[in-house]
């Protein structure tokens, strides 16, 4: 009973949390692409597979970063 009323409370704060940290994941993501792509115009080759997996690395790291530093706020 004591479980689910704590759980009924802290619902919009998580889900809140959740939010704040995608949106910081995206913009991190948004950097990570910005860089590798002034590395394509100094004239280093990438294949795509290297992109989009260091892409979805980079993209999943800073959410899961974000997302243990809001909850830290709490």
């Amino acid at each position: 009973m004591w479980a689910r009323k704590k759980a009924a409370e802290n619902t919009g704060r998580y889900a809140s949390i959740t939010m704040k940290a995608l949106a910081n994941a995206w913009k991190i993501t948004l950097v990570a692409m910005y860089i590798q792509f002034i590395f394509v115009i100094f004239g280093m080759e990438l294949a795509v597979i290297e992109v989009l997996g260091t892409l979805l690395i980079i993209h999943l790291a800073g959410w899961a970063i974000s997302t243990a530093y809001y909850n830290s706020k709490l």
